[in-house]
């Protein structure tokens, strides 16, 4: 399955439109003058109309799944404003296309001075585009930052890593899938959802890859962290909680079962996984098992590759 958005087709941004029409009207050239001022307000038309080319390759919104629907609304910060955008381009290019027709017609009927309608006509539409500059290179990058996102089929049995900044989620989701995530010892190395799968003689399992989150309120939380708890609420599977216990541990045994808690909210199927044993933080350690001593939970190194087998071998079991 593809993105939604791939096949959006992306134009030029407002001041860049109209220069290539200034650019490209001196180039259409007939020895008669009327019928090259025609040919001129119809470029001009052709130049806005890319606008609606892109409007019409944009998904439906509320057509989209609701993890890729959530992803608009997070990019954007605020998806009515959003949709106020298009709505306003879509207007500038029908009063394009009202005033080709007005100036046209104007031009038909004028024996001499055509230029003076075609000066008219382009300087006006250069003030609707210009009106509505911050809409059009709003949505135009918006759209930019949608071409780039990994396809996730949310159909496909998945296996959603989660858990706080640096625990070595993408390790893990580079050990056990195709996906080969940037990994690094710092927090935040993962800002997007990356997705790789697993392929067995039976089916297709997607792995995601999710960015940190941090033990706060919802409404604390960036653009970086809402990527994770989107595909957390929003996809079907079984969700990978890892726990950090070693000494770099960016949050507290408290934080890290608070954030696991909150996930398990959610109503679905969660595995938690202690990870890093290979270097871990005795105290820290201690206390996330003793939280964890009534569940059912893994301890790996996915650095190493200590348990991991044990680990996937569990999550093929139980994934639908």
């Amino acid at each position: 399955m593809s993105s939604p958005f791939e096949r959006i087709k992306i134009p030029l941004e407002t001041e860049d439109t109209i220069k290539k029409i200034l650019e490209g009207l001196p180039k259409i050239a007939t020895s008669d003058p009327k019928e090259r001022c025609l040919r001129r307000i119809r470029f001009v038309e052709e130049q806005v109309s890319r606008y609606e080319f892109f409007l019409k390759s944009f998904p439906k919104i509320n057509e989209l799944h609701p993890f890729y629907k959530e992803v608009v609304e997070i990019l954007t910060g605020d998806l009515d404003r959003f949709r106020i955008c298009l709505a306003s381009i879509k207007h500038a290019v029908f009063l394009t296309r009202k005033l080709s027709k007005d100036y046209s017609r104007l031009v038909l009927k004028e024996e001499k001075d055509f230029n003076k309608y075609l000066r008219e006509y382009v300087g006006r539409v250069f003030s609707i585009l210009r009106r509505r500059k911050k809409c059009i290179n709003f949505a135009i990058e918006i759209s930019k930052q949608l071409k780039k996102l990994h396809a996730i089929d949310p159909n496909l049995p998945t296996i959603i890593i989660a858990g706080p900044p640096n625990a070595g989620k993408s390790t893990l989701v580079g050990k056990i899938s195709t996906a080969k995530p940037e990994v690094a010892v710092y927090p935040f190395t993962t800002k997007d959802v990356h997705v790789g799968h697993i392929i067995d003689e039976f089916k297709k399992i997607q792995v995601i890859d999710t960015p940190g989150i941090l033990d706060r309120p919802m409404k604390e939380r960036n653009k970086i962290e809402l990527k994770a708890i989107n595909a957390i609420k929003n996809l079907e599977g079984v969700i990978v909680f890892l726990f950090d216990a070693s000494s770099l541990s960016m949050l507290t045994p408290k934080e890290q079962i608070n954030l696991y808690n909150e996930v398990k909210e959610l109503g679905k199927i969660v595995v938690p996984v202690i990870n890093k044993i290979d270097d871990v933080n005795k105290e820290l350690y201690t206390l996330i098992k003793s939280e964890l001593e009534k569940e059912h939970y893994f301890e790996i190194s996915a650095e190493k590759g200590y348990g991991i087998n044990e680990l996937l071998n569990y999550l093929l079991d139980i994934i639908k």
